[in-house]
This record gives C-alpha cells, structure tokens and sequence, in this order.
C-alpha cells in the first residue's frame, strides 16, 4: 500500500515523498493504492504543473482509479522512455517497482528507481513555481480518500524489500 516516506535533496532539507508497496505496472502487482499513488504522481507531472512534461500521444488523461489499464501503462511506459532520454539510468520494463533509498540505484539492473525519479520531478515542479501540488497529496481534495489514508502512513522500507523470516513452532509433544 502507498505510503510517505523521506528523501534527501542536494541542497535543500529532505522532503516528504511518497512510494509503493509493490511493482505497479505491465509487470506488477498493481494493488490499488499503489496504483492510484503512481497515476496521482503522473498526472501531476505530465498535466498540472506548469512546467508539465508533454503527455503520450494517443491517450487520454490519466484518472486517479487505481486500475492499472491501457492509459496509465501508456504514461509509464513514456516517463521510462523520457527519463532515459534525458539520461537516467533507467529499466524501461513498463514498471514502477518502489524505490529502497534517494539516489539508490537497483540492485539487478544497476538503474535508478522511476518511483524516486517521479517524485523529484513532481517536488522539483513544485519548487520551482511556488506550487504545492505534490507537498499536499495527502490531503487534497482531488484524491480518493483511500490513497490520502494510506500516505499518512510514514516509513522508509517498502514491503516488497522487507524480510521476514518465517518462524518455525517447535513441536513439544505436549506438555
């Protein structure tokens, strides 16, 4: 489930960011909230800010639904393509997989983490036109009451990176 979580910037204070539980995308396991985090995040990006990003063609606006559909594939599949364009390291696997640490790169594919990279463009958009349009995710308006719940839940470590050891139960026979 989406949650807040801390990055750090070059030169300001850490800011609050937002990630995911779970891979969403072509290849993910699109639970809701995590879906309805990355489209919120898109379309901050790519259609609010005023120093938005041009959108795929051919598709129409991102809806903030939680279904990991044809359009927001599109609009994922077209951050990796722009990011790699500008020179990120990036796996354009059609996929967002949660981000470990800023600056962090992937332990498999040796690239950066599109989730922490949509993050810095949202917060960077913000900065630069004294907006808050990523800042105030959680309690805007525009976004189901679902996903506002799960960002007021702060952590640092997404579950998909969380080791749990299973525990064995000794048998006593009885005592």
């Amino acid at each position: 489930m989406a949650f807040s979580s801390t990055l750090p910037t070059r030169t300001d204070l850490p800011y609050t960011a937002y990630n995911i539980d779970w891979a969403v995308g072509s290849i993910g396991s699109n639970i809701r909230e995590d879906v309805m985090l990355v489209q919120a995040l898109l379309r901050i990006f790519y259609y609010e800010s005023s120093v938005a990003q041009p959108p795929p063609e051919s598709t129409g606006p991102i809806t903030v639904d939680g279904r990991c559909g044809p359009i927001t594939r599109a609009h994922i599949v077209h951050f990796q393509r722009l990011a790699a364009e500008k020179g990120y390291p990036v796996h354009q696997d059609g996929a967002f997989d949660p981000y470990r640490a800023g600056g962090q790169v992937s332990t498999l594919t040796k690239s950066r983490y599109s989730m922490e990279l949509l993050n810095n463009g949202c917060y960077s958009a913000d900065k630069r036109n004294s907006t808050r349009f990523h800042k105030d995710l959680p309690i805007r308006d525009d976004i189901p009451v679902t996903l506002r719940s799960a960002l007021k839940t702060h952590k640092q470590t997404a579950k998909q990176y969380s080791y749990a050891p299973t525990q064995t139960v000794p048998a006593t026979g009885g005592a």
